[in-house]
């Protein structure tokens, strides 16, 4: 009995293995750009490596509603069954939001999993400090933690007037949309 669920559990793995391996990751991408554009988000000039458990897109730029928004050197989705991350390095925004913060991320990883389904978490480490957010997709809420780097507090002081700053020194920021 021991041994049939043994080997039943061993297909199931290698199932979902090669579900993971062989789905056409490409094609979710188009369709994920298809539908990002009636909110006017174009993502343009990317370069798409499909590696097998990964997609690796490259030199990716984002326009929101016509305005050059961001760059992002390379960005790696990991979809597996029970946790997936995106992964995206040097990450440089457009010049508009100099004024609120600074313009270099040098990484930023948003990951999800089926163990807590109803929150998505973040983090980005940068010309900012390092930010740590959380999502939650019941209550529609969004909880961010910055622990801001000195550049952060010295020419963005009018940016960190939107957070609260705990004893701990870090400053914390809730929204519920």
């Amino acid at each position: 009995m021991v041994n049939r669920f043994f080997i039943f559990f061993l297909y199931f793995i290698f199932f979902i293995s090669a579900l993971m391996y062989f789905t056409q990751k490409t094609s979710i991408y188009y369709f994920l750009e298809k539908e990002l554009k009636p909110y006017a988000v174009i993502i343009s000039d990317e370069e798409i490596l499909d590696s097998g458990f990964t997609l690796k897109i490259e030199h990716a730029n984002i326009s929101l509603k016509q305005i050059q928004t961001a760059s992002i050197s390379e960005v790696n989705v990991k979809l597996f069954a029970f946790y997936n991350a995106i992964d995206f390095k040097d990450i440089v925004l457009s010049s508009v939001v100099k004024s609120f913060i600074p313009l270099h991320i040098g990484m930023a990883k948003v990951t999800y999993s089926i163990f807590a389904p109803l929150n998505v978490n973040a983090v980005a480490v940068g010309g900012l400090g390092e930010v740590y957010a959380q999502i939650n997709v019941l209550d529609r809420t969004v909880h961010v933690k910055l622990i801001p780097s000195k550049l952060m507090l010295k020419n963005y002081r009018s940016t960190l007037h939107n957070f609260v700053k705990n004893k701990s020194g870090e400053y914390e920021y809730d929204k519920t949309f």
